[in-house]
């Protein structure tokens, strides 16, 4: 994704069509990100418009010799944890969407794991609110505990356990899912 310097140049004078045109070449990332971590199409139109915002009130301060993407998904991923710091109830992210049964895990090492896209992100939906937050934080953007921390608020070890039920619940749900096909 480039930005072009009379697109920057339009936008920051108000016009309209740049500030069109840039959300089209900014949507299919926002909104990317903001699939990971919202459920509802209008909560992640909610994340994609302040974070665009965002972008539009703040592109004077973009420098043409960094990434315009890692600029633009800095601003969405900041407008996330905003949203989390925002709408933090606890009950809400103790709470599990979708109830895990204990079962036994087996191994098939015979079998290979193919899972579409759309199979995963279901199941990363599964999880409760804050693990799929730290989930998606430290294994898909690249966060370490220590920034998912600083960020969120939480302790290292609440970050850490967040990772470790997120891999365990997801392990559940993929071997319910191959016990399924078999």
């Amino acid at each position: 994704m480039i930005l072009e310097n009379e697109l920057k140049k339009g936008v920051i004078a108000c016009d309209r069509k740049a500030q069109l045109e840039l959300y089209h070449l900014c949507f299919n990332l926002l909104m990317g990100v903001a699939r990971r971590y919202k459920k509802n199409e209008e909560d992640k139109q909610t994340l994609v418009n302040n974070a665009f915002i965002k972008i539009v009130t703040n592109l004077y301060k973009y420098e043409e010799r960094s990434s315009f993407q890692g600029w633009v998904k800095r601003i969405i991923m900041n407008e996330v944890i905003d949203d989390f710091r925002r709408q933090k109830n606890y009950k809400e992210y103790i709470d599990q969407d979708c109830p895990i049964d204990e079962i036994h895990i087996e191994e098939h090492p015979q079998i290979d794991y193919h899972h579409s896209e759309q199979e995963l992100l279901a199941m990363v939906e599964c999880l409760p609110n804050a693990t799929k937050l730290v989930f998606n934080l430290f294994a898909i953007d690249g966060f370490s505990h220590k920034e998912i921390c600083e960020q969120l608020g939480i302790g290292i070890e609440t970050s850490k356990w967040h990772m470790k039920e997120a891999r365990k619940q997801l392990k559940v749900m993929l071997s319910k899912q191959l016990v399924h096909a078999t």
